[in-house]
């Protein structure tokens, strides 16, 4: 399943390709490095903290002229999101028959991969050298992964715990706009600022929590023709 999909994406960016020779369209390949989060639905504390961590995407990028300061474009990316989850000595408690009593404290972090087929479509205009794009990104679920690690003491005695999960299943489309600039530093080579700000959640139905995607990157167009 995991080629079929790996495929699928190669196969979108040779009609880009074709297509982009076919109608005399700009074509170029594009790659970001950024920050991104899963937002949670659970209750915000001082002990539990929603973190950004390192992400990224990787494609290519297709734009055709509607004006003289105007385009549509499209892409067709391989995006990767992370996700992390701390809580800071976090109490344990326990009935003792009579009223709770803190039997332990730990510290946990659990961080999320997740990878997506990205199609942004966006309308760009320009101001000299300086482009503003706004648009919708969809993006096709792939597969995600999950680490959990743990530590601190519980009973009076130290306590460790780590634990991965390789299969996760996410809804299926993910879907939200994506605003960016770029910077046109010669004919070949943009410099791009892109937020992605997804408004599904992509849990299934059956768990009772939400997350929704964020991504902020910094990346660079590399226009081939």
């Amino acid at each position: 399943m995991k080629r079929y999909r790996k495929l699928l994406l190669f196969l979108i960016m040779l009609i880009g390709i074709s297509s982009a020779k076919s109608q005399n369209l700009i074509i170029g390949g594009t790659g970001n490095i950024g920050l991104s989060k899963v937002t949670s639905n659970l209750p915000k504390s001082g002990n539990y903290k929603v973190k950004f961590t390192l992400s990224g995407n990787l494609g290519m990028f297709l734009e055709k002229k509607i004006g003289q300061n105007s385009s549509l474009g499209i892409e067709a990316l391989w995006v990767q999101i992370e996700g992390k989850e701390i809580t800071d000595n976090k109490e344990l408690t326990s009935f003792n028959g009579q009223e709770l009593e803190v039997i332990g404290v730990i510290s946990d972090k659990s961080t999320l991969h997740s990878s997506y087929v990205g199609i942004p479509v966006y309308y760009r205009f320009e101001f000299g050298k300086i482009g503003v794009k706004g648009g919708f990104q969809s993006m096709i679920f792939l597969f995600a992964s999950s680490n959990y690690e743990a530590n601190g003491e519980i009973g009076g005695e130290p306590y460790e715990a780590e634990s991965e999960i390789k299969d996760i299943k996410f809804d299926r489309i993910d879907i939200g706009p994506k605003v960016g600039v770029d910077y046109q530093l010669n004919e070949k080579l943009r410099l791009r600022i892109d937020y992605y700000h997804g408004l599904t959640d992509i849990t299934s139905d059956e768990f009772p929590w939400q997350r929704r995607n964020r991504q902020f990157n910094l990346g660079v167009n590399y226009i081939f023709r």
